[in-house]
């Protein structure tokens, strides 16, 4: 039970900080006439993230037996796999829940997105702890500080993944563009998780955090600074920038 609570707070405390931080400004006081998102689609999307999150995740693990063995690992195998199928398998199933109708060629898609990448990271964080505590316990041991703060890191860098990758599929969404939405999304997935073979190998989290984090704190940047807001449309983009400023003075 113990891994579940350690779990639980890793993997959606900074998926919740995230919602929050990326929304902000989209709600009052920053904007006067309320909310640009609707609250309730914000935290059914939240749920419906954690559902997929936890689905994928317990269907993945399953899959590991074909890419890692004890005496190490098929790096063919990892790549056709971790790399390349498991964000396929990922991102379309973020893409199938935000092209329903009812959030086709709108602005806010882009928010439920973000809303709908933080709950799929803040579950399938809890199942790598959850795993990494329940080995060590069944060898007797105890994971270290620093391993701590590496998984810690690790569930950083995967909600900095999820929500920028749902801001982006989101973004197509409300554009209406379709499967042409997939491969900005897609992409730097791959690469994420390219990055995490050295972890794989080594069987030391740090060599693949030294990477993924810088790179997955950009893709969110990114998506903070420019699609998030250049999704609205261009009065109510202009609206929010005189209220902020107001706010700030």
């Amino acid at each position: 039970m113990n891994a579940l609570y350690i779990g639980g707070m890793i993997g959606f405390g900074p998926a919740l900080f995230l919602i929050w931080f990326s929304l902000r400004k989209y709600a009052f006081p920053y904007v006067k006439e309320g909310s640009l998102f609707e609250d309730r689609r914000v935290f059914f999307l939240l749920a419906v993230g954690m559902v997929i999150g936890t689905f994928l995740f317990v269907f993945e693990q399953l899959l590991a037996p074909l890419y890692t063995f004890e005496e190490g690992i098929d790096f063919v195998m990892f790549i056709l796999i971790f790399v390349l199928a498991f964000p396929l398998l990922e991102d379309l199933a973020k893409f199938m829940v935000l092209n329903f109708k009812g959030y086709q060629g709108r602005f806010d898609s882009t928010f439920y997105g973000i809303s709908l990448g933080a709950g799929y990271a803040a579950t399938a964080t809890l199942g790598y702890v959850y795993i990494l505590m329940s080995r060590a316990a069944e060898d007797n041991l105890t994971v270290p500080p620093d391993m701590w703060l590496g998984v810690i890191l690790f569930g950083i860098s995967t909600a900095f993944l999820h929500c920028s990758i749902g801001a982006s599929l989101g973004s197509a969404t409300g554009k209406k563009m379709g499967l042409r939405g997939l491969p900005s999304a897609i992409i730097p997935h791959f690469i994420f998780n390219l990055l995490l073979f050295p972890w794989f190998v080594y069987g030391e989290i740090w060599f693949s955090i030294i990477l993924v984090l810088p790179v997955s704190a950009l893709m969110y940047y990114d998506a903070y600074t420019h699609t998030l807001p250049e999704c609205l449309p261009k009065e109510l983009h202009k609206e929010i920038r005189k209220d902020s400023r107001r706010k700030l003075k």
